[in-house]
């Protein structure tokens, strides 16, 4: 049976889609359901489901973000999104995420049959690729499922599975380096043929003197991680600890500083092996980062359960982005990757975490119109692939410092130098129209979403002024005015330039003039005097 996820924030899309799919008609089965993107994950890496149905826009996390997540995760799932006609855009946006189709809201019966007939066609013509390329290659038949979305049902009926395999209850066990290593590093045929070597060994002295079956293989992708399946007539705890302990030592001889397992629950009579691999790399996921060589097994308490994702250290990482100073973002990085980094974060939070960033990051550029591609080198696909590779803090920074900050800092940099003298004459037009009303650069420099110091240190390369003072200019250039042309009182004029303090406004008047506000009024007033004299007047 393949398994359909449902989710959507509106509960009556939800009960909608449940009652008009012919569940047994397609040979599909529900495999939950979900009314937000944090809950669909957990749920999707969970279930494993074959068909998703997807609403892009919910609360929280999006539908958008939340496939860029679970493409690295499962990338066979086929998503269908479902979306109103208000969010055509939104759904356009999916659809460049490479979706499997879309429905609008309301969803139409004839309409939601036809993509089921669709995926399911898929989901078959896929199946049968993968078994003739398993049969062509030459690989084993643990490999082949591996890569395979197929139930591991189906792959027994395919002759993949050992048929001595069915009757027995069988582990997975997932090991990997506890700090990433560089593909130079890495000789996969090499490290699988000791591990071989080792596990023949001791096959005499474990699970009942040797009554027991293994398979070797290495996750597809570029996390670099080694499965191992065990069968036996009965999983003894510490005979699979054991085995789970040579893979450790095999993986450390390889070069890795140290390493750890994730175990699976034991599955009876043999099934359900894909689960059981799925299990063994969650487990393996849960990783504490300030663990090292340990083992962690399926079902077990969940690591960092008060863990929350640092939002408002995420805002202030990109708006030290948008300001174009790296040195700024390197700081606001720094700070938010501190959060995420703790001892006690998992390896898979703190994966989780750094992909939530790119994709913010790629989200704010997109709203400059700019590409992320052409900017940092490479698509969001696959730096979501090379984040979700790296399972310590050290490897997941260094994408951050030495690519995706210097790129995208660069372009930021590029783009104010340019928007620069645009910025700072529209600011220069908003002090001349509204200086008698209470204006600051906090407030200016929030409407175009900058960095108060960024945007004063603009304002004063293109002015020579800070922008304090020239506010100060203004309103004293406009204070001379009505001070020469009206009768309005010294305090009347104070307010009208935006000064309800008197007091204050005289002392800035004098700091800037050199004279009282009362002596000016005089001079002028003799200077226009004299225009009608001879002689000057002798008391100014």
């Amino acid at each position: 049976m393949r398994r359909v996820l449902i989710v959507d924030d509106e509960k009556w899309v939800r009960r909608g889609l449940i009652q008009s799919i012919g569940w047994s008609e397609y040979g599909l089965e529900l495999a939950g359901e979900a009314e937000n993107g944090d809950d669909a994950y957990t749920l999707a890496l969970a279930e494993r489901p074959d068909v998703l149905f997807l609403d892009m826009r919910m609360p929280g996390m999006d539908g958008k973000q939340l496939l860029a997540l679970l493409s690295a995760e499962l990338p066979e799932l086929l998503v269908i999104v479902i979306s109103g006609y208000s969010d055509f855009e939104y759904t356009k946006e999916a659809i460049r995420h490479k979706v499997f189709d879309y429905l609008l809201k309301p969803v139409r019966k004839e309409e939601l049959n036809a993509v089921l007939h669709k995926a399911c066609g898929e989901l078959e013509q896929r199946e049968e690729q993968q078994r003739m390329a398993a049969q062509g290659s030459g690989r084993g038949w643990f490999e082949a499922l591996l890569d395979g979305p197929a139930a591991e049902e189906e792959a027994g009926a395919a002759g993949r599975m050992p048929p001595d395999w069915a009757g027995r209850e069988l582990i997975a066990c997932a090991g990997q380096s506890d700090t990433f290593t560089e593909p130079a590093d890495w000789d996969a045929a090499g490290l699988l043929a000791g591990l071989r070597e080792q596990l023949n060994r001791v096959r005499p002295f474990l699970f009942g003197n040797g009554g027991w079956d293994y398979e070797a293989a290495v996750l597809g992708g570029s996390a670099r991680t080694v499965v191992l399946a065990v069968s036996a007539r009965r999983m003894e705890r510490d005979d699979v600890l054991r085995v789970c302990g040579i893979l450790q030592q095999v993986l450390k001889g390889s070069g890795c500083p140290a390493a750890s397992a994730g175990i699976s629950q034991v599955k009876e009579q043999g099934g359900k092996l894909c689960e059981a691999v799925q299990e063994a790399v969650q487990a393996l996921k849960g990783r504490l980062l300030g663990q090292q060589a340990v083992i962690l097994e399926a079902g077990g308490s969940p690591a960092a359960p008060g863990f929350t994702y640092p939002s408002g250290q995420e805002r202030m990482f990109l708006l030290a982005l948008q300001s174009g100073s790296s040195t700024a973002a390197q700081q606001e990085y720094t700070e938010f990757h501190s959060r995420i980094s703790l001892e006690t974060v998992s390896a898979g939070q703190l994966q989780r975490s750094s992909l939530l960033l790119l994709y913010a990051v790629e989200k704010q550029l997109q709203a400059k119109g700019a590409d992320f591609t052409v900017i940092c080198g490479k698509s969001p696909a696959a730096y979501t692939e090379i984040l979700g590779a790296r399972n310590d803090a050290a490897s997941v920074a260094r994408i951050f410092t030495a690519e995706l900050i210097p790129a995208v800092s660069g372009f930021y940099n590029r783009l104010s130098e340019k928007q620069a003298g645009k910025v700072v004459e529209e600011m220069k037009q908003q002090v001349e129209a509204y200086y008698n009303q209470a204006l600051s650069l906090q407030g200016i420099a929030q409407s175009y979403y900058m960095n108060p110091d960024y945007l004063s240190r603009m304002f004063k390369k293109a002015t020579g002024k800070n922008f304090i003072d020239y506010l100060t200019d203004v309103r004293i250039g406009k204070a001379k005015e009505l001070l020469k042309l009206s009768n309005y009182k010294n305090y009347e004029i104070a307010q009208m330039v935006g000064y309800e303090d008197y007091r204050y406004f005289s002392q800035i008047f004098k700091k800037k003039l050199g004279m009282t506000i009362g002596e000016y009024r005089n001079a002028f007033t003799c200077q226009a005097d004299l225009q009608g004299r001879e002689e000057p007047c002798r008391n100014h």
